[in-house]
């Protein structure tokens, strides 16, 4: 047969029973292995013959041996031979891609001690399993150093690898150089490879397949657990203390709450979550994850400074689960938590700062730390240590991208995405060392941080737990579909006669939102006692609340009528406080004509933009609506004036304009050049109360006239110098300031100029006072200088000119 036809027939061996990869990985073996093989699967063959110069074998040699080596059906006949340990290794190796490292492998067999399995009858009656898992986390202990277990020539996991090498099921990778060493033993630090055909063979005798459908057999219930409800509980108790809280909560520079604010709300929720104290609020990273979180729900906003709380019933109205997946899903999908903050035993140069946005990378790796997550038994404590060797197998990149340079070198700012040195407080990391230290640690971080503290993942303990579990909540956040009508089950309101409010267990947090409008608190523990009074009543009142709306809610959530002295008493109270009002922050739309005012609350699509009419012509505008309405004037042609306060009568300086970018370059000559081809209205019809109309330009332009005109309609010179300070870009020209004052009557003292002739006398006034009293002196003495004037020395030279820009700028002259 010549070379082509061989070459045809070897291409379409491999099409037909193997990969082509496969094929590959068998010609990388020394030849004794590969006649070990023979005699081990009992190959019918002819003896290869090697060349001399090269340990390869002839391609049709090779083809035939692998065309039976790689046979489904002898496959299945090795598989076989394997004992329990040989399939749990190559089941692994297959799940995790068919490829690892020997030791990495070694380093999870044993920590999860599936190496020395114990005995039923050697189980201690009264074992907890935290203990257990506890017993085998013996390989690895935050800040004690790496222990990887010794390599033994006849180990029991060596064994097992050498049987799945001498199998054919498993071969080493190319990287491993067997000079000299045997190529079945299991002792080799190297990259383990299982053939894509075996693979294939094990997927489909034993069942292997990489996806959720046994986490989901294990358990699909929809059950609300506690974690998530707490976590809804704090995020509800956060929020109402930043609410009952006037001037809001400080913050400092660097993000954080400021000491003062900090100690208040560690006094508040500390306890709950056994937080005795805090110096900053890193010291209390479960506190600053919550206040984060609330802020990108929405339910918290910085100002100036300061946080301040927002509307909260749209989000608490939500149903339980759906507020947990949304809190999941932010946490899991956006940058504002970063978990390399802080990596016990490592030190991170520059590093990130406490509220630095998480690198893209970050969120990359939280996706396969939860991944990897699912693949672990529910309501089954796993040891960290263990679950952290373990996904060293199937995410050896989980920080560090490949593409970014050597595995040796990942630790080091020119090898990794971020720019950092990761360093041991004590040295330089190893490759092996480090991913237990760093990806540990950030892996630690994951599942004992954010995951823990939304209640998914229960801990053995709050500091550095050693083990965890995971609870059903996990799919129900995961998941994407929730019943629109969910019922969370909420506890009854009982409304007592002595206006005591008390709300059974379980109290939903859109019921003490609500209650919190209108009464005050009095203890929130398994059940939630309020109390309404006149205070707060009163207050709720004036937020904007009616007693009809107080008693609508409570009969909602009582389920019944109001005792008749509590609905009394809320009517009397509102008539009390509504005698004399005062409105703050409050919109109001005045109207020329209130035949259209009717017009306007009487159509269903125009009413609910108005809260109440207070007069004829006069309607208050229901909060956050005020667009909608300007909206819906212009487009019936109306341009309304929008004022902060109203005018009644009064000059337009008693109300100030919304702060806008400045609209107009101001010249020397009074020219207002527009800045944009469309100007703010309102300003321009502002603009108009004290210019002219230039002519030559069709611009506005300042002159004496116009600026007389409107100080005799009350507005001030004061205010036409702020708004041209404010809406010109570059404010006023220093020349165009003087003659402004100089129209307006500006300077209070007179605005003549009189020219001193030399020589003065400069003396204290005291030492004036004698010598006007001196008769001698007195008649030598002249006139004395007026006091509120002020003097300025001009040199000689230079006094023509001086007086000739005077008389430009409009000044006399004596």
């Amino acid at each position: 047969m010549s070379l082509n036809g061989m070459g045809s027939l070897l291409s379409y061996t491999i099409g037909i029973h193997m990969q082509q990869s496969d094929f590959d990985l068998l010609q990388t073996v020394p030849p004794y292995h590969l006649q070990s093989l023979i005699k081990t699967r009992h190959i019918a063959a002819p003896k290869l013959q090697l060349n001399s110069s090269s340990s390869i074998a002839p391609p049709q040699s090779m083809a035939e041996v692998a065309q039976t080596l790689f046979d489904q059906d002898s496959i299945s006949e090795a598989f076989e031979e394997l004992n329990d340990l040989e399939k749990l290794l190559l089941r692994e190796l297959c799940s995790c891609g068919g490829r690892a490292n020997s030791r990495d492998l070694a380093l999870y067999f044993t920590s999860a001690g599936l190496l020395t399995p114990v005995k039923k009858n050697e189980q201690v009656a009264h074992e907890s399993p935290v203990s257990r898992v506890a017993e085998l986390s013996l390989t690895y202990q935050p800040g004690g150093g790496l222990q990887y277990p010794a390599a033994h020539p006849h180990g029991v996991f060596e064994q097992a690898l050498r049987h799945l090498l001498v199998l054919g099921l498993l071969f080493w990778g190319k990287q491993t150089n067997f000079m000299g060493r045997e190529y079945t033993s299991g002792v080799h630090d190297g990259v383990l490879i299982v053939p894509l055909t075996v693979q294939e063979s094990a997927r489909s005798s034993w069942g292997l397949s990489e996806s959720l459908r046994q986490f989901e057999d294990e358990e699909n219930s929809t059950s609300q657990g506690e974690g998530i409800r707490a976590l809804q509980r704090l995020l509800y108790l956060y929020w109402s203390l930043v609410s009952a809280t006037r001037d809001g909560l400080a913050i400092i520079n660097n993000g954080l709450l400021a000491r003062s604010a900090l100690r208040h709300v560690v006094e508040k929720l500390g306890p709950k979550l056994h937080i005795e104290q805090a110096r900053v609020e890193s010291d209390a990273p479960h506190l600053l994850f919550i206040r984060l979180l609330l802020m990108k729900l929405g339910l918290l906003q910085e100002r100036h400074g300061v946080i301040y709380a927002l509307p909260a019933e749209s989000f608490f109205s939500l149903p339980l689960l759906e507020r947990a997946r949304r809190c999941f899903h932010l946490y899991l999908e956006t940058p504002f938590w970063n978990e390399l903050f802080d990596l016990p035993e490592v030190n991170v140069r520059p590093g990130p700062t406490l509220l630095e946005p998480a690198h893209e990378e970050v969120i990359r790796a939280r996706h396969a730390v939860v991944e990897r997550l699912l693949y672990e038994g529910l309501e089954q404590w796993h040891d960290f240590a263990t679950f952290i060797a373990r996904t060293k197998l199937y995410v050896p990149y989980l920080l560090f991208p490949r593409q970014y340079g050597p595995r040796a070198e990942r630790y080091s700012s020119g090898s990794n995405p971020y720019g950092w040195d990761f360093r041991l407080r004590r040295g330089w990391l190893t490759h092996r060392e480090g991913w237990h230290l760093v990806e540990g640690g950030f892996i630690r971080s994951v599942v004992g941080g954010p995951l823990h503290w939304l209640g998914l993942v229960e801990t053995d303990r709050e500091e550095a737990p050693n083990s965890f579990r995971l609870l059903p909540d996990i799919i129900t956040s995961l998941s994407n579909t929730s019943s629109a009508d969910e019922d969370e089950g909420g506890g009854r309101l009982i409304v007592q006669p002595n206006f005591e409010l008390v709300a059974l267990a379980p109290v939903p947090e859109l019921l003490l939102v609500k209650l919190d409008r209108f009464a005050e608190l009095v203890s929130l523990e398994h059940i939630a006692q309020y109390k309404l009074t006149k205070s707060s009543v009163t207050r709720a009142i004036q937020m904007g609340l009616h007693a009809e709306n107080i008693q609508a809610m409570l009969e909602q959530a009582a389920g019944k009528a109001l005792p008749q002295n509590v609905s009394y008493s809320l009517a009397e109270w509102e008539r009390q406080a509504r005698r004399v009002e005062i409105w703050n922050s409050t919109t109001l739309l005045e109207v020329d004509d209130e035949a259209w005012l009717d017009e306007l609350l009487a159509s269903e699509q125009t009413r609910h933009l108005f809260r109440r009419r207070l007069a004829p012509r006069i309607a208050e505008v229901t909060s956050q609506q005020l667009a909608a309405l300007q909206e819906l004037l212009w487009q019936r042609d109306y341009l309304p004036a929008l004022t902060q306060a109203p005018a009644y009568e009064g000059p337009i300086e008693s109300w100030r304009a919304s702060p806008h970018e400045p609209q107009w370059q101001l010249h020397d000559s009074g020219l207002l050049q527009p800045l944009y081809a469309v100007l703010d209205l309102y300003l321009v019809a502002e603009l108009e109360g004290f210019s002219a109309r230039d002519e030559a330009s069709g611009w506005s332009r300042l002159t004496p006239s116009a600026l007389q005109k409107a100080l005799q309609q009350g507005i001030s010179l004061e205010y036409i110098v702020r708004f041209l300070q404010q809406y010109c870009e570059g404010g006023i020209p220093g020349s165009l300031l003087i003659r402004l004052k100089l129209w307006g009557n500006g300077y209070e003292a007179g605005h003549d100029i009189h020219v001193e002739h030399a020589p003065l006398l400069r003396l204290p006034s005291q030492v004036l006072q004698d010598l006007q009293a001196d008769q001698e002196i007195q008649s030598l003495l002249g006139q004395e200088v007026e006091p509120a004037a002020s003097l300025v020395r001009v040199d000689q030279a230079n006094l023509a000119r001086v007086l000739a820009l005077l008389r430009e700028r409009g000044f006399s002259l004596d």
